[in-house]
């Protein structure tokens, strides 16, 4: 067994394998061949708003985000941008396209300032042809986010716009504890996420407003009767 020191690794690539150790897939390699992996990796900046990779584009490897969020789109032929997922530190990009070798689902764009690590694919498809356990790793983390957007496409499906805003209030009010809570982003950024426009959203969040259920003050939003929001959402008492 190879016993490695602070004097047979850089500092640099210590703390990379640090990193690496947080992708569950890769933290279950030995220590010689988690050092590999970290000396072919390199770091990378974003500035807020800056594309990370673009959708259609042939994938160059996998990203794990160190600091700060990404918001991954796709776009339509007229311009409408639909939010898949957004993610912050210890979360993984670009799996699905790197192991299936087709383009980038979606564009990855920076939402705040983001620092990232670089995995080159060859690297990572070399690692798991030699440790079939990696693999194993790997489709849970693939099966998780099939869960995640098939709850995604039941609700862009299943449920109108109002009822996508009332979840996404009941969500936030949730997770803060509180009746108050703040819009994490503008009008047009939950559109993306919920799968509409902007529009349709204002739209929704006066019908809650009219029925009494919120108040409404720009990106603060207070709610009024949670019972009655829960009701709005779909859900009965005690769910």
């Amino acid at each position: 067994m190879q016993v490695m020191t602070s004097r047979s690794v850089s500092k640099r690539t210590l703390e990379t394998m640090g990193w690496l150790r947080r992708i569950p897939y890769l933290a279950v390699l030995a220590t010689p061949d988690l050092q590999a992996v970290a000396e072919a990796c390199s770091r990378r900046r974003a500035s807020a708003g800056a594309a990370i990779f673009s959708e259609g584009a042939r994938p160059t490897g996998v990203f794990l985000i160190l600091s700060g969020r990404v918001r991954i789109v796709r776009t339509s032929r007229d311009g409408r941008e639909q939010l898949l997922h957004e993610e912050g530190p210890d979360a993984t990009l670009g799996e699905v396209p790197v192991f299936d070798g087709e383009g980038y689902i979606g564009s990855a764009i920076a939402a705040e300032p983001c620092t990232l690590l670089f995995l080159p694919r060859e690297i990572l498809l070399a690692h798991i042809e030699r440790t079939p356990i990696v693999a194993t790793h790997v489709i849970q983390v693939l099966s998780r986010r099939v869960r995640r957007f098939a709850g995604l496409a039941a609700d862009l499906a299943l449920r109108g716009t109002t009822e996508r805003v009332a979840a996404h209030v009941l969500r936030a009010a949730t997770l803060a504890g509180a009746a108050d809570v703040s819009l994490s982003g503008t009008r047009a950024e939950l559109a993306a996420e919920l799968g509409t426009v902007r529009e349709e959203v204002s739209r929704a969040l006066s019908d809650l407003r009219l029925r009494g259920i919120i108040d409404v003050d720009r990106r603060r939003i207070h709610v009024r009767d949670l019972p009655r929001l829960r009701s709005a959402v779909g859900q009965r008492p005690g769910d």
